[in-house]
């Protein structure tokens, strides 16, 4: 069955869910940040030596993407891992930022609105900004044209979590060396393991973006063969549309497949592999490892690989009901050039940032300790936390952009 997917909703309701805690979140940073400096003042420097001060005037230079947010530096491992995890969480708020800007950008020039709102800004000023007039554009076309309906198809989209880098950052994390190496591998929450199998798929199978898959059970996308239920095209045993039923025939999305069944799938699995899987990789949390490692080492592991998952955008389709006209076809157009970026970064992307930004402010509050080893790691941990925050900040307005100007862009669940 193909979705029309009512973004507005499912996003929104997602952030209104989450809007305590980022708010929460938000104070917290700004707490954690204040108080290493707030230490700083009132004598932490009476344990440490003339070195270690002067490694606090001149600052964590270190701390930049080319120098690998410090790997190479001798601090705490803690400190060290939490510097990972802030750059990573700073590089994926950065591109947030570009991917969400460009979007709204494109969608703002094909409903003709002044670029000169927004040509001078810059950041997350310039996002808001373009963001503001992409919607207002979006509402005058839609105004213009109040008998027609735009309703998008989504297929496909995904991003993943590599298992082996989590398992290489979780070696980090075993100070005691108490750990086998089968112990430190990465594992995936249920139902979220992926990957290319060879034999036979159990779950779901999701076909390459313009490809097919096999299928004995409800399609997300086109289904071609026989539908056990409505189809909008062709009928139940030559169907080739959507399905509203089973699909037993070829899939051109995902493939949620009956219990029990198994399909050769030719695309990504999700579920169970009668073989090893190729290439696995997590779509969902990556879950602890079975040995004891440092608690807020590899919670900063967690988000270090989880703000670098790499994400592929949905294929989106708009179709217009009711009749075109020149501005609805080229606001059409842009939609579906842009709004797969705006879907991407105001749920799966996005979700994996807040969550990032949380679990940092959780080891960010626990590294006292680790700040006291020496003034590089204080200072290097006040550097990324401070950075961090920021980071948060365009991570929220990122989110919150794409749900609006993306919402607009969505039809009802069909």
């Amino acid at each position: 069955m193909a979705q029309k997917l009512h973004v507005r909703f499912n996003v929104r309701y997602s952030l209104l869910q989450q809007g305590e805690l980022r708010m929460s979140q938000k104070n917290k940073w700004i707490r954690f940040a204040a108080a290493p400096a707030f230490v700083l003042g009132v004598g932490l420097t009476a344990g440490l030596g003339c070195s270690d001060v002067a490694d606090i005037v001149e600052g964590c230079d270190e701390f930049r993407a080319d120098a690998q947010w410090g790997a190479n530096l001798d601090v705490d491992f803690r400190v060290k891992s939490f510097m990972g995890a802030s750059g990573a969480f700073i590089t994926l708020a950065d591109q947030m930022i570009a991917d969400v800007t460009a979007a709204c950008e494109g969608i703002a020039k094909a409903t003709n609105r002044d670029s000169a709102k927004w040509d001078r800004m810059e950041g997350s000023a310039r996002l808001e900004a373009v963001c503001k007039e992409a919607e207002a554009g979006f509402d005058e076309v839609i105004k213009a044209n109040a008998n027609v309906q735009l309703v998008a198809l989504v297929e496909g989209g995904k991003c993943e979590a590599s298992l082996d880098a989590a398992a290489e950052c979780n070696a980090r994390c075993d100070v005691s060396g108490k750990c086998t190496p089968a112990q430190l591998e990465a594992k995936c929450e249920p139902g979220k393991l992926a990957g290319s199998c060879t034999a036979e798929c159990r779950g779901s199978c999701t076909a390459d973006v313009g490809a097919t898959v096999e299928c004995k059970g409800s399609c997300s996308a086109v289904c071609n063969g026989k539908c056990n239920g409505t189809c909008s095209t062709g009928d139940a045993n030559n169907c080739n549309g959507r399905c509203d039923g089973t699909c037993e025939g070829t899939c051109s999305g995902s493939c949620e497949l009956e219990a029990n069944a198994a399909v050769q799938c030719d695309g990504t699995c999700r579920g169970e592999c009668s073989v090893d899987f190729q290439a696995p990789h997590c779509e969902g949390k990556i879950t602890p490892p079975e040995c004891e490692l440092d608690a807020d080492c590899q919670a900063s592991c967690n988000a270090e690989i989880q703000a670098e998952a790499s994400c592929t955008p949905p294929k989106v389709t708009i179709e217009i009901q009711g009749g075109a006209t020149a501005d609805l076809e080229a606001l059409a157009a842009a939609l579906e050039e842009h709004l797969p970026k705006l879907i991407v970064n105001g749920v799966e992307r996005g979700q994996a940032a807040l969550d990032a930004g949380q679990v940092l402010v959780e080891v960010g509050g626990n590294l006292k300790g680790a700040l006291t080893s020496s003034g590089k790691a204080l200072v290097c941990a006040t550097t990324a936390a401070s950075a961090a925050l920021n980071a948060s900040v365009e991570v929220q307005v990122s989110v919150e952009a794409s749900a609006s100007i993306g919402g607009k862009a969505a039809g009802s669940v069909n």
